[in-house]
């Protein structure tokens, strides 16, 4: 099992900030913002750049980092990533 993290670009409104997610498997950009934010359909507001199911917010992949079981670990410790 890999332990990807992967730090997003949301844009929610005029709001906008950075999340991240540690997953299990390397996938597309796409494959990660549709399982991080449970997108149904994809459309893309730039090159990369998705939007939600109500096109109003939008997300993209700002990184993503392979890590040891041991960082994984320590980060899920400190609350990091879930």
């Amino acid at each position: 099992m890999k332990n990807i993290l992967v730090q997003f670009d949301i844009q929610v409104g005029e709001y906008e900030h950075s999340e991240h997610y540690l997953f299990n498997k390397k996938m597309s950009e796409w494959e990660y913002c549709k399982a991080f934010w449970s997108i149904d359909k994809k459309v893309e507001l730039d090159n990369n750049v998705f939007w939600d199911n109500y096109m109003m917010n939008a997300i993209s992949v700002y990184s993503e980092t392979e890590l040891t079981d041991q960082q994984a670990k320590t980060l899920k410790e400190v609350g990091v990533v879930f």
